[in-house]
């Protein structure tokens, strides 16, 4: 648990810096997934706090907007830059370094099958739905207001609503998450 959060806070910036710790305790985004990694850890240990789990959860969702179900598995590394709006499916799969923007939706089809397998090193633009039991790939970008219903290969792109992939030139240049 703890060298997860360590990654995440490692995502906010300098991380020998005290800053960066204050940074990250104002940050709703980081709440939320502090939240997360510690009630994550107490179910995986079989520890009994579904009561204060509950209430915690609930005011983390009504204080930020951002809705991160204990039962979801992220790996480390996890980025929230703008708070609000964020929905997560108690079944969806995220691997390590992924970036979030608000408004983001990850969910089933309407109570039909799970939730998506979202590769590492992915970003997700702000308002971006994925939606469905489907994959997206590594080192992914998921624009604005992409409606995503389909697997994703590596190194792609989706934007549009409906979600145009296309596979993603690497540059040098390529902006850190």
């Amino acid at each position: 648990m703890f060298e997860n959060i360590k990654a995440d806070i490692r995502r906010l910036g300098h991380p020998k810096s005290w800053w960066i710790i204050l940074r990250g305790l104002l940050s709703q985004g980081f709440q939320a997934i502090l939240v997360y990694r510690v009630f994550h850890w107490l179910r995986e240990k079989k520890i009994p706090a579904q009561p204060f789990r509950f209430i915690i959860e609930r005011f983390i969702e009504i204080t930020t907007g951002i809705s991160i179900p204990a039962e979801c598995r992220i790996g480390k590394g996890l980025r929230i830059h703008h708070f609000g709006g964020i929905i997560l499916h108690p079944f969806v799969k995220i691997g390590e370094n992924c970036t979030m923007y608000h408004c983001v939706t990850i969910g089933d089809r309407g109570g039909y099958g799970g939730a998506a397998d979202i590769g590492d090193n992915v970003l997700i633009g702000a308002g971006a739905k994925i939606i469905g039991e489907i994959t997206i790939g590594q080192n992914c970008r998921i624009g604005a207001n992409a409606v995503v219903n389909r697997h994703m290969p590596d190194n792609s792109v989706a934007f549009g609503n409906p979600c145009v992939i296309k596979k993603r030139e690497a540059h040098s240049g390529d902006r850190k998450q």
